[in-house]
């Protein structure tokens, strides 16, 4: 009795600023009509495909609608395209903020809590994400992390699995290689957020060069089956042991040795304190730097390529002191984490 009336809607594309696949682009655009900046996907329609195809992203992300999730503000088509709006953050990605520079341990607990609370909301939805990683988190003008990118995202059948045949090598778990059905469950996303954290406390250049080591496939494969990918030991000094070992669990090579839950991994993450979460890393091809300013207290300690240290201690605006039981010819790395963890 009472059809569906379309309605027309008016935006500028003020930027292009990303893609994500021979059919959709994504622009920075001005809706006129609510005086406001959006986040417009684009989404160039093909032959062969409904219109539920067209709008299962938009749908996906109204149905896992929370405050770690990206919301979509409308969606529209014309007679070639899709679109789809959602707010623009200018802060921008997870990733973006890592290329600038090294996280403090504070914020890598902070981001992964609000990630992991998205991915909890996605899951008890009955959907499987698929594509956790630090492009698809942005960082809300609030300082908080939210989960996008619902392009691959998948409903779980009655026995938590869901069926994703498009998958990208880097974020693959383990039980994708040889996995002909390419059926998962929640564990699958469980893995990428592990690695998600693990780029964020060992830096994407770090986890960068450790990738482009693999001309092979078959080698890639077998590496991240046994668990040699990502490397375990490569953590920065400042990262505490129970924040590794969370890690570390949630990139089992055996799903049923992972967490079971994203709430577990933020449970897990939670009762992780001390100074040492305020550290700023900063290494150069001179050697390794960490500075806190903490409760107005300045502290650092470097150490050049033949591991001589220097440390200093000292109050804001007052004279720089060093700390002499840290200033050695050759300090050792537990030597190091003492000093960290004062």
């Amino acid at each position: 009795m009472f059809p569906y009336q379309k309605a027309q809607v008016s935006f500028q594309k003020i930027e292009e600023i990303g893609f994500e696949g021979q059919n959709s682009k994504v622009y920075r655009a001005h809706d006129e009509y609510l005086d406001a900046e959006l986040v417009i996907k684009e989404v160039e329609k093909k032959d062969g495909f409904s219109a539920h195809e067209y709008f299962s992203e938009a749908r996906t992300l109204y149905k896992s609608s929370h405050p770690n999730v990206v919301q979509v503000s409308y969606a529209c088509e014309d007679d070639k395209r899709i679109y789809v709006a959602s707010p623009f953050y200018k802060n921008g990605s997870l990733n973006k903020r890592m290329q600038d520079r090294f996280l403090t341990v504070r914020e890598i607990i902070r981001y992964s809590t609000h990630a992991l609370n998205g991915l909890h909301n996605v899951h008890s939805k009955g959907l499987i994400h698929f594509d956790v990683k630090p492009d698809n988190i942005l960082i809300s003008d609030r300082n908080e992390a939210l989960l996008a990118d619902f392009g691959l995202t998948q409903v779980m059948d009655e026995e938590g699995i869901a069926k994703q045949p498009m998958l990208y090598i880097k974020q693959m778990p383990p039980e994708v290689f040889g996995n002909r059905e390419k059926e998962f469950d929640n564990r699958f996303d469980i893995y990428q957020m592990g690695l998600t954290m693990y780029r964020m406390c060992v830096g994407n250049s770090a986890f960068y060069e450790q990738f482009s080591v693999y001309n092979d496939g078959d080698k890639f494969a077998k590496d991240v089956r046994d668990g040699k990918f990502p490397d375990r030991k490569a953590y920065p000094l400042h990262i505490p042991k129970k924040l590794q070992r969370v890690i570390n669990k949630c990139l089992r090579p055996d799903p049923g040795d992972r967490y079971g839950a994203a709430i577990e991994v933020v449970n897990a993450i939670a009762e992780i304190d001390g100074t040492i979460l305020h550290w700023r890393y900063l290494p150069s091809d001179q050697g390794h730097k960490w500075e806190q300013e903490l409760d107005g207290v300045l502290k650092s300690i470097s150490i050049d390529g033949r591991r001589t240290s220097l440390a200093y201690r000292h109050r804001v605006n007052s004279p720089v002191r060093r700390v002499q039981a840290f200033c050695k010819p050759n300090i050792t790395d537990a030597e190091i984490i003492e000093f960290l963890e004062q």
